[in-house]
């Protein structure tokens, strides 16, 4: 039997996903998914998908790195808040395996939330530090809680993300980011 999921132009989503915005997932081999649900993309949104892209991480004292992209320009950013303490129960070892990879990139998939249809989907490069970076500040989050790494219960960790974003405006965010 197989278990591999294909995402194709033109088709159905194949992973069932609520509400709209970006979220990333993670294979235990080190890829990384970002399917980004928008009602009814416009073409200059298709467009800007398919075009260059940038990522960034958010980061705040005593929490894991957000990645944050710019999809095409400036003018779109993506955040994309995903907890490693989750990430490791689901995908064991997916840090230290995307980490280990020669050259990384993210497949992201572009849904149309009311049709649940997959409208684009664009292999993006990550640059060598971003990963490093993201490795360094999620690697602690993985295993349990001591009194050197702190995780975060689903609800602990909506409501933080929640803070961060009711304090800064998207391109604050993009801005103070590294």
């Amino acid at each position: 039997m197989e278990d591999t999921i294909r995402f194709e132009e033109g088709k159905f989503c194949p992973v069932k996903i609520e509400g709209e915005g970006g979220g990333l997932s993670f294979s235990p081999n080190g890829d990384m998914l970002l399917i980004g649900r928008f009602p009814s993309p416009s073409k200059a949104q298709i467009e800007a998908w398919d075009g260059k892209w940038r990522a960034k991480l958010c980061a705040e004292s005593e929490f894991p790195s957000i990645p944050i992209f710019a999809v095409g320009s400036e003018d779109w950013i993506l955040e994309t808040p995903c907890n490693p303490a989750q990430q490791e129960k689901e995908a064991p070892g997916f840090i230290e395996a995307m980490f280990g990879k020669d050259d990384s990139e993210m497949v992201a998939v572009l849904v149309d939330s009311l049709t649940n249809m997959i409208v684009k989907i664009k292999r993006v490069p990550l640059d060598e530090m971003f990963v490093e970076r993201l490795a360094l500040s999620w690697n602690p989050y993985r295993g349990p809680a001591d009194q050197y790494n702190k995780t975060f219960s689903d609800e602990e960790f909506a409501s933080r993300i929640n803070s961060i974003f009711k304090m800064k405006s998207q391109k604050e965010i993009w801005m103070t980011s590294w």
